[in-house]
């Protein structure tokens, strides 16, 4: 290069370069950044608007990026199929069941997990920094169906569920058998339906022991009552009349079945024990069949006044009522049962008669004879006047009570041949026949008079249906009385303060009946009318029947003819002059036909039979 040039170069002054200020620079450089920060922020948000934050997991499964719909799929793929069909152990400790959380209700819902890690990116910066920065693995979001679940515990609990059950006894015949206890046990539907949350919160199999409630029986033992049940059923239990009257029996034995019939066994109020004891009502209908065999009724001493010594003579001893007292006797065979003891006195209660052996005449005023009563039956067939001593026989040395009603039917008690009756003619029915007892209104027609002539008032009286000779004899028609136990009774009134005593004799050497009354005269005095016999009616023709269950030839005559009539006595009773009572006794009797069976059978007898009569 030559001087020149270097000398122009050098003489030529060259313009400084301008220099911009590094903090000019530097700002520029970080607007720069900012911008590209904000931009990528923005681009950020707008891409991450839609899909799922980085960092992002359901359960270790990667969400990052993924649109809603991508991230609902990936979890489909990944574990929704397999979660909602794991396996879940049920146990209860004594069995196992194996069920899926569709069962029990539990749905993995994958759409709805997607949403929430979706919702991630929409909860602002300081959110979103917190995921990029330390990542979100979500649980999973579970559709929980209560009813779904409780259906099926239910149906699981009618497996488990059994009740506490008592120790208890049953028979085998006459062997006791012993039951054991059992525990009862229960599911808690409510406290297992809250196991339920928590399992949707672990992945892979699964296990719930169930919530089992233990109910305890209050009654674990029943040997000791076995025990002593059979050694009742080993033996026969007897029941013991104490004081039975001679050839009465003196015990009664309830074998091992007639006992089973009997017993019941059954919880105590308190439920912790077992009671043997005895039905009472099967029971009770026992002890009522016994009791027919037990009681019988007080009988009062039956008396003669001694006119001598105007005391009475015992011609009947009385006799001590009892009654089995059904309730006690019931106690005491259950105490007895209780107790292990195969003997029970029976308990029976004694009722006194109202007139003992010892019972004064005085004390009674009973003093002198009042009244009597006569009637005639001389002719009577045997057997009539056999039904007529029985039959008085039964109100002899009978006592009536001031103010008490006396019944002939109740004194006379059962007519039958066992009692001692015989059969003979009665008025029956319209007609009359043979049958037990005829002769018997002889006796109530006896007593009627007694009692008419003694002034006393005639309660029920009832006369026949027609003129009967026998009850005419000395007196005319219009006093007689029928009886026909239980339906027609003969009654009077003790209606003074003092007590009377009947008196019966039948004489049959005389034919006469007499009552006697003894009591004590109260100055009544009695005024008895001859009878009044108004509008006779004749009888009709004889009837004759044929009968082919007699002989050829015979004739029996079966009825009695005998005019109809009205009939009309008055009784007039004073005292003192004063009228106490008028009585007009008025009887309609019926007209009567006779009645003639002729034999139309068999051949005639060698000696005709007589006519009975009546």
């Amino acid at each position: 290069m030559s001087a020149a040039t270097a000398s122009g170069l050098s003489q030529s002054k060259s313009k400084p370069t301008t220099r911009l200020p590094w903090a000019f620079v530097a700002l520029i450089a970080l607007t720069t950044f900012l911008v590209v920060v904000v931009l990528g922020f923005i681009a950020f948000q707008i891409y991450f608007s839609a899909r799922v934050l980085p960092g992002v997991s359901v359960w270790n499964v990667e969400l990052s990026g993924k649109t809603l719909d991508e991230a609902a799929d990936e979890l489909d793929h990944s574990f929704n199929a397999k979660f909602n069909t794991t396996r879940v152990d049920l146990s209860d400790g004594q069995r196992a069941w194996i069920a899926n959380p569709i069962d029990l209700g539990i749905r993995f819902d994958s759409r709805a997990t997607a949403q929430v890690a979706l919702e991630l990116s929409q909860r602002g910066v300081e959110a979103q920094t917190q995921v990029l920065l330390n990542g979100a693995d979500l649980p999973p979001q579970i559709v929980f169906h209560p009813d779904t679940a409780r259906a099926y515990f239910e149906q699981m609990a009618a497996q488990i569920n059994r009740p506490a059950l008592d120790a208890g006894l049953q028979l085998n015949g006459t062997t006791v058998i012993t039951t054991p206890a059992q525990i009862g046990r229960v599911l808690d539907v409510e406290a297992a339906l809250k196991l339920l949350p928590a399992l949707a919160k672990t992945d892979g199999p699964k296990r719930i022991v169930l919530p089992i409630e233990t109910r305890q029986p209050r009654l674990l033992d029943a040997s000791p009552v076995a025990v002593r049940l059979q050694q009742i059923l080993n033996r026969n239990m007897t029941l013991v009349l104490e004081n039975p009257a001679p050839n009465e029996p003196a015990s009664w034995d309830l074998t091992p079945q007639q006992l089973l019939s009997f017993l019941m066994v059954q919880k105590a109020p308190d439920g912790q024990t077992i009671e043997v004891k005895f039905n009472e009502e099967a029971l009770q209908s026992g002890l009522a069949d016994l009791a027919r065999q037990i009681d019988r009724a007080a009988e009062n001493a039956r008396f003669v006044f001694n006119d001598e010594t105007r005391q009475l003579e015992v011609i009947q001893p009385a006799k001590i009522g009892r009654t089995l007292d059904i309730t006690t006797t019931l106690s005491r065979m259950n105490e007895a049962l209780a107790r292990g003891d195969q003997k029970v006195a029976l308990a029976v209660a004694e009722k006194k008669p109202d007139f003992p052996d010892d019972v004064k005449a005085a004390d009674l005023g009973i003093t002198e004879l009042v009244s009597t009563g006569q009637s005639f039956y001389a002719g009577s067939s045997v057997e009539r006047m056999k039904n007529i001593g029985a039959a008085s026989a039964s109100q002899h040395g009978v006592i009536v009570k001031p103010g008490e009603t006396f019944s002939f039917d109740n004194n006379l008690g059962d007519v039958s041949l066992d009692t001692g009756y015989a059969e003979a003619l009665i008025i029956y029915n319209g007609r009359t026949i043979k049958g037990v007892g005829g002769g018997v209104c002889q006796v109530s027609t006896t007593a009627f008079r007694a009692a008419f002539n003694g002034g006393y008032p005639i309660i029920e009286r009832w006369p026949h249906a027609y003129r009967v000779g026998w009850y005419e004899r000395g007196f005319g028609p219009g006093l007689d009385a029928s009886v026909f136990s239980p339906v027609v009774d003969f009654k009077f009134k003790n209606d003074t303060p003092y007590h009377i005593l009947i008196e019966a004799y039948a004489n049959d050497a005389a034919g006469r009946l007499t009552f006697k009354f003894y009591s004590t005269n109260d100055g009544r005095q009695v005024t008895i009318s001859a009878p009044i016999v108004e509008n006779v009616i004749p009888h009709p023709a004889d009837k004759i029947e044929e009968d082919p269950t007699l002989a050829v030839g015979v004739r029996q005559q079966v009825d009695y003819a005998a005019d109809g009539a009205d009939v009309t006595v008055t009784r007039t009773v004073t005292r003192g002059g004063q009228v106490i009572s008028e009585d007009r006794v008025f009887t309609r009797y019926q007209p009567w036909q006779a009645i003639f069976k002729v034999g139309t059978g068999g051949a005639p007898p060698s000696t005709p039979e007589a006519t009975p009569t009546p």
